[in-house]
């Protein structure tokens, strides 16, 4: 089995597409596949994701993904003060299944994607940190 390429697999979406290329050319970006959603980290500590229900390969896609004719989402993991900062600007949601400080944000227009990668520079900048067990 091959495995896909998530830095160069194509898209079909522009704003996907111009997401990609911008957090790709940060250094110590790199994109992998995570749960069906392509997910983006800064050498081992994950930003966020881009997620898109064409790019699931199963017929049953999860009940967390774009609806058909919905735009695709942009989770993005922020520290908590930057999270609570983020959900109140305009077009910036809770993240869908409400994990603890992520934002979702819907891929609809140049303006969304310059809130994402507004966001991205953040949690790129001062990343969320993990709790110690």
């Amino acid at each position: 089995m091959v495995a896909t390429d998530w830095s160069t697999l194509p898209l079909n979406d522009e704003l996907g597409e111009a997401l990609r290329a911008e957090l790709l050319g940060w250094p110590g970006v790199h994109v992998r596949s995570v749960m069906g959603t392509m997910a983006f980290y800064r050498n081992a500590h994950m930003l966020g994701c881009y997620i898109n229900r064409n790019l699931f390969k199963k017929a049953q896609k999860p009940a967390w993904a774009n609806r058909p004719g919905e735009p695709p989402l942009v989770w993005i993991r922020l520290r908590a003060q930057d999270a609570r900062r983020a959900l109140k600007r305009l077009g910036v949601r809770p993240q869908g299944v409400h994990f603890a400080r992520w934002i979702e944000i819907p891929l609809a227009s140049r303006e969304s994607l310059e809130e994402a990668v507004r966001w991205f520079g953040c949690a790129y900048e001062r990343p969320a940190r993990t709790k110690s067990r």
